[in-house]
């Protein structure tokens, strides 16, 4: 094992953790925009005569 190793691999595992929360959150934010709609939807369906 190299000392390039050394540094490689954490840099390689902050870039995956940085990658998996930005991908998460926007995931997240997509989820909640869509239940947002989903109730809206359902709140105009109940308020029609």
């Amino acid at each position: 094992m190299t000392s390039a190793h050394v540094f490689y691999i954490p840099v390689m595992l902050l870039l995956g953790a940085v990658a998996g929360f930005v991908m998460g959150r926007r995931m997240l934010l997509a989820e909640q925009q869509e239940q947002a709609k989903r109730a809206e939807r359902q709140a105009q369906r109940h308020n029609q005569p």
